[in-house]
Formats: C-alpha cells, structure tokens, sequence
C-alpha cells in the first residue's frame, strides 16, 4: 500500500517537476542567445559606419557567420492573395488566414496594416502564425479618428512603425491611448526647403515632424515653422465609418503621416541608401548615438532581415543626421564601439523575461528592467530579438 501510494506521489510530481524546469529552460533562451552574440562564435559586427566624419552616431552590421536552413517565413515575403487579413470586430484583434502557406509565419510587431474601410491597425508584439488555420493577432489602432468596420479587409506594408510608436510597443506599460498620442502629428506639412545652417536641400523629415539637415545635422523643431494643428480626439466606433472621419484629425492618421514623410525626404533617399543594410550575410544592426548603443535588432537569417532592412534602418536616420561633433571637440571612437556593445549586451542578460504570446509553435517574451525589447522562439531557436533603452517619454 505505502509502495502504490509513493508511486501514485512520484506520477504527479515527475510531469510538474518537468513542466518547471521546461519554463526555466524556456526563460534562459534569451540570455543564451546573447550569451552568443557575446561569444562571436556563431555572429560577428561589422566595421561601424557613419554618416560624415564628424558623427557622434553610427550603424553596426550584424552578420551571421555560417548558414542555416529557416523553418519559417515573414509576413511581409508571402503574396496578397494568400493571406486574408480581416477586422475581427474588435479594436484590438485581427485575423489572418494563410491560403496555401506550408510553413510557419512570423509577423514582426510593429507591422502596419492599412485597413480599407476600417481602421489601421499594429501588431502589438512579435508573433507566429500557424498555417492552415485562423489565426487572431493583438493589435493596435494607428488611426483614432476612423471606426471600425467588421469583415474588412487590411493589406499588409512594407514599412514598420516609427521609432516613436516603437518606443510604446517595447514598454511593459502600453496602451491604446498612448499609441494614439505616438501616432498622432500635429502641423505635419514643412514650409523649409533649405537648412537655415549651411544652406542645403538635403533636408529629411522626422516622424515627430523635425526638420534635420543630411549635411551638417542643423535641428528645426516642428513648433517653429508648422501650421497649427487640432488636438486628436480618439473614438472607438463600430460599424461603417467610412462617412464619419473628420478632416481636422486627419493627422491622427499614422499612414498618411508616413506617406507624407516618405515625399518630403525623397531627396535624401540616396545618401539614406548608403546605410548599411544589406550585406552580405547580415541578419541586423546595431545602433551607436553620443551615450552608446541606442538598440539592436537581430533576425537568425538574412532573409528575415532582408524583408525589414530598409524600413529599420529609416528610423534611425535622424539620429545618424543630427548626432555631430561641434568644432570637434568630441568624436566618435570606433575602435571603444565592440566594448559599447559589451556592455550593452550584458546588461541585456540581467533582464526579467515575461512571456507575452504562446501558440503550439512558437512562444514571445517581454523584457523588462533597465533595457526594453522582446524575443520569439521556434522551438529551443531565437528567430527574432529586438533590444533598446528605455525611452524617456513615449509622446
């Protein structure tokens, strides 16, 4: 009797005893995938890049140094027809259905899905979608002014959020309305054509509506030359809204925000192609400004990379612009950035890990204490990490 009840003990104990060492295991991922990128056994940077030689800032390539097969495949690589994107109904769901897709589907947070009789919306955190069955994705709304149309369709682009917007994704603390405001511009349209610094018309336009000069980084703030703009007054309405938007918050509308931005700055497009983006081999990049690393985010194959390579790289451009050394007094020394990198990355393996998403394929984790960012796994496999400091304001 004593011997069946301590066997009837050790069967209920043995599957809880694996299932937490199973979590345990699961936590430690992250850090061992950074334990790799430290180790520069499997991963290595390039040569850092900058935009002219007096930069504070630069661009790190991260490169993979042997190949490897990938299991799945990004959103943004799969062709319109085969996946169906539709307003669930909810403010803060979508639905995919892959049509045809064998493999697995990453969609990376921040993805933009501009709705077509409803509104746009984000995805919220990094998940993978199953093939051959519906699929519901948190999201969020990018366009506060437009209502919600059930059944619509959303098309998916190739542009990830700005820097501004990303910043509230990676907080802990996210919500609809601080989107809304991170989303929101007031005064968008620029009146300058040439910096009143130097006098050239290499002039890029941030998201938060600045003014920065390619060539010699010269800062006009968007309250010294922007038509005054209305506060955004976000609403959440069901049903066909198609007649209820309202002109004079059409600024809340983070796609045509975008749209405008990518005109004003097609001037600059060729020196904002010279970033290192695409190399060979490169699954991502690291960000350097005047206080060291700003972030990095990393893919485990190039091809990944190569669907968000360029939309990354533009979210950074202005601080590649505006960062420069006056009268050379400071200068960036490239041979201390691998140490900056270091020391980011140790303190990346010190994080508290929360698990945000988990489906039968894949699972989703949230850092939180000094650094922000997230990771997704395959398996015992990192597919996608992102990193950054903390924002010290998310509007």
């Amino acid at each position: 009797m004593k011997l069946f009840k301590f066997l009837r003990k050790a069967e209920k104990e043995i599957p809880r005893n694996l299932e937490k060492k199973n979590i345990i295991r699961k936590k430690n991922v992250g850090a061992v995938f950074i334990q790799q990128l430290i180790d520069g056994e499997m991963f290595g940077f390039g040569e850092p890049w900058q935009l002219t030689s007096d930069s504070l800032s630069a661009v790190v390539p991260i490169l993979r140094k042997f190949d490897r097969d990938r299991n799945y495949l990004v959103l943004q690589e799969i062709p319109k027809a085969k996946v169906n994107v539709a307003d669930s109904g909810r403010i803060n769901r979508l639905s995919f259905e892959l049509k045809g897709v064998k493999r697995p589907v990453f969609v990376r947070a921040g993805t933009i899905f501009k709705g077509h009789g409803t509104q746009s919306r984000t995805s919220s955190i990094g998940v993978v979608l199953a093939p051959k069955k519906l699929n519901l994705v948190e999201v969020f709304c990018v366009h506060a002014s437009h209502g919600i149309s059930p059944r619509s369709g959303l098309s998916t682009m190739i542009d990830v959020v700005p820097r501004k917007v990303e910043n509230v994704l990676t907080s802990p603390f996210k919500s609809q309305m601080m989107i809304w405001r991170a989303a929101a511009v007031r005064g968008f349209r620029a009146r300058v054509t040439v910096c009143p610094g130097c006098g050239s018309s290499k002039l890029l336009q941030t998201y938060e509506a600045e003014i920065v000069c390619m060539q010699c980084g010269y800062v006009i703030s968007p309250t010294l030359r922007n038509d005054p703009g209305n506060e955004v007054v976000p609403r959440i309405r069901v049903g066909d809204a198609t007649n209820r938007v309202r002109q004079r918050t059409r600024r809340d509308d983070l796609i045509t925000n975008l749209d405008e931005m990518r005109k004003f700055n097609q001037e600059v497009e060729k020196m904002l192609s010279k970033i290192p983006a695409d190399l060979n081999s490169q699954i991502g990049i690291v960000i350097i400004d005047s206080r060291g690393v700003l972030g990095l985010e990393i893919f485990d194959h190039p091809d990944s990379w190569r669907a968000f390579s360029r939309s990354i790289v533009h979210n950074y451009a202005d601080i590649l612009a505006k960062e420069r050394a006056g009268d050379r007094l400071f200068e960036l020394k490239t041979d201390k950035v691998s140490d900056a990198i270091r020391r980011f990355l140790e303190k990346a393996q010190k994080l508290s890990e929360t698990s945000t998403f988990k489906n039968k394929i894949s699972e989703t984790w949230m850092f939180s204490g000094e650094l922000a960012g997230e990771y997704t796994t395959m398996g015992s496999d990192v597919i996608h990490l992102t990193l950054k400091r903390k924002a010290t304001k998310y509007a």
